[in-house]
């Protein structure tokens, strides 16, 4: 089994929005030619675009963010949580219809593994099941068992942090296990203020 959080072997399907949602990512954070070298080393011809209503191999994220990361010279788990932290908005964006807008940055952390699974299931049915398993633990604190063969905690996280920033809140986010350190699932608890 791989030690980095993607695996080589493709398990489903990811949407093309997500794919070029982490080409605006690399590009707001690291500049254009970030990620025209991220597409060179990944194979890509110059100018690929990944359409949004086209579905393409999971394990396609998975040479994106690795690339990014080697470009930017950053460690990819930092990368992923950029994403996943760039990924919120979008999430409201594109799926505003999959989350009610009465939700507390609690409501949205104990809702988000029907609302990622509705998300990435919309036009790619075999995308991989997600497994953010959310239980409250107290007033204004959440456990997120992630389990998930991509292995990407680090996004999750990032998820948080921009949920956070939607709902304007500040939080505090401890993760006491990680399948990255062996652990046969990662638990993350969340406590916002």
């Amino acid at each position: 089994m791989a030690t980095g959080p993607f695996l080589p072997a493709s398990l489903g399907s990811v949407q093309g929005v997500i794919l070029d949602e982490m080409r605006m990512y690399v590009v707001g954070a690291y500049g254009d030619p970030a990620w025209a070298e991220v597409m060179k080393r990944s194979g890509r011809p110059a100018g690929h675009e990944y359409l949004s209503d086209k579905v393409y191999p999971d394990q396609e994220l998975g040479l994106l963010a690795m690339q990014a990361a080697e470009v930017a010279g950053m460690p990819l788990a930092d990368v992923l949580e950029g994403f996943g932290e760039a990924l919120v908005p979008v999430m409201f964006k594109y799926y505003s219809i999959l989350a009610n807008p009465r939700w507390s940055f609690i409501d949205f952390l104990l809702g988000m593994e029907p609302l990622l699974h509705s998300a990435l299931h919309l036009h790619a049915p075999d995308a991989l099941p997600t497994r953010v398993h959310a239980t409250r633990t107290g007033l204004e604190t959440v456990q997120i068992v992630y389990e998930s063969p991509l292995r990407a905690c680090s996004a999750v996280r990032g998820i948080i942090q921009g949920a956070a920033l939607h709902y304007g809140v500040e939080v505090d986010v401890i993760e006491e296990k990680c399948v990255l350190r062996g652990d046969p699932a990662c638990v993350i608890t969340v406590t916002g203020q």
